[in-house]
């Protein structure tokens, strides 16, 4: 082969080579300068939080709470409401709470209002205890009428009332288990000992309230503490109940015997 002939090949393969790397280059799209320091995306501003009370879990109305419904969970700083218990401001908030009743539903994660919450002694605290569709009803009583002090409260008892019939007594149940509020002004749950007050404040429907009335009214009521393994069931008025709240018919105890009387000469 002669030098022409290489001469010929080697250029054409040059060529090859050249515009190889041409149309390389031109399908890649051209390299994106570097942005100046003074051109760098500013970074995002840091959010300063709180810590604040909020729900654990979900709260029923007229449920009494403990800590274990509380929480404390971070939230923005400039979304911390007045109202909002914080634990700069409210480090023992959960303690403070720790027993009160609920006057609301409340969601878990949602942030505690005092107002919500209602504590032992302030106003509205017994209608937030009771049951809905229940009453609370007073009645007097003593260390004698109630069972030496030892009733108190979220007991259960019985109801009884004595009348007197013809030149004997007679007592009745008017209400069978249903649940002490408070003892006076004592309503917490705390059995620290006897408690003897003037008054006992019960939770009654309203047919249970007007007859409890009734009672209060006529004759002397005692209340008669019941088990604690025998508060199933809940509130009732005794078997036979009607007729003997008609006047009809009442218990009387004679020497430990209970006898029912017919009043009025008719028979039980």
């Amino acid at each position: 082969m002669n030098a022409v002939r290489l001469i010929v090949l080697a250029v054409a393969g040059l060529a090859a080579v050249g515009a190889a790397v041409f149309v390389r280059s031109a399908m890649q799209p051209p390299a994106t300068p570097a942005p100046a320091a003074s051109e760098q995306p500013a970074p995002a501003p840091r959010v300063e939080t709180a810590r604040v009370l909020v729900a654990a879990r979900d709260i029923a109305p007229g449920e009494r709470v403990n800590a274990s419904a509380f929480r404390w969970a971070p939230w923005p700083d400039e979304a911390v409401a007045p109202g909002y218990l914080t634990r700069a401001r409210h480090a023992d908030a959960i303690e403070q709470l720790t027993g009160a009743v609920a006057r609301s539903a409340m969601v878990s994660g949602e942030p505690i209002l005092e107002r919500r919450l209602v504590q032992p002694g302030q106003a509205g605290f017994m209608a937030a205890v009771i049951d809905p569709g229940m009453r609370a009803v007073a009645v007097p009583i003593s260390a004698r009428s109630g069972a030496g002090g030892f009733i108190l409260p979220n007991d259960r008892v019985d109801i009884l009332v004595t009348l007197p019939a013809n030149e004997n007594f007679a007592t009745r149940t008017v209400v069978e288990n249903v649940r002490v509020l408070a003892i006076d002004q004592r309503h917490s749950e705390e059995r620290d000992g006897a408690v003897v007050g003037s008054t006992a404040t019960l939770e009654l429907t309203p047919s249970q309230a007007r007859a409890v009335s009734m009672a209060v009214a006529s004759g002397t009521v005692s209340l008669a503490l019941r088990s604690i393994a025998d508060t199933e069931g809940g509130a009732r008025l005794p078997d036979g109940a009607d007729e003997e709240r008609s006047g009809r018919v009442v218990r009387v105890f004679r020497y430990g015997e209970e006898q029912r009387v017919a009043l009025g000469g008719g028979a039980p």
